[in-house]
């Protein structure tokens, strides 16, 4: 047997793996991009204000995690519009409070769960668990050729 013939299967056998590994990070990053859309315009505070005491929202959403308002106009159009500092998320749901847009308003507050992983978590673990299985095979054929 010549050495180039006794490398191909080892070529082989790596292919495989890899090209799983590589499949499902592809996969996973094309999932999240689709489900990572935004189809929010950005505005400014002062604008989005304007919008909710002109009366001209259906509804909105305020989440502080984000430090974020996103809103629905009446006319369909969706804005967002985001804050740095605590606190100037102030005139905004001031007035959310005051108009009480058709649509409703809410306010969402984070909270830590640790039983539903994010995408960034659900990413990881596939790509470890893609790895475990490769070093696995890797050293059972190891054992083998022993």
């Amino acid at each position: 047997m010549t050495e180039t013939s006794a490398s191909r299967p080892k070529k082989r056998r790596l292919r495989k793996p890899l090209f799983l590994v590589l499949t499902v990070a592809i996969v996973l990053i094309a999932g999240l991009a689709l489900f990572n859309r935004d189809d929010h315009e950005q505005a400014d505070l002062p604008f989005i204000a304007g919008q909710i005491q002109g009366h001209k929202i259906w509804s909105a959403t305020v989440r502080e995690k984000e430090q974020r308002i996103e809103i629905t106009a009446t006319d369909g159009r969706r804005f967002h519009g985001e804050w740095k500092n605590p606190g100037q998320e102030g005139e905004p749901v001031d007035a959310l409070q005051e108009v009480q847009p058709s649509g409703g308003y809410t306010i969402e507050v984070p909270k830590t769960t640790w039983l539903l992983p994010g995408p960034l978590e659900i990413f990881a673990g596939a790509v470890l668990a893609a790895l475990l299985v490769a070093v696995s095979r890797r050293v059972r054929r190891f054992q083998k050729d022993r």
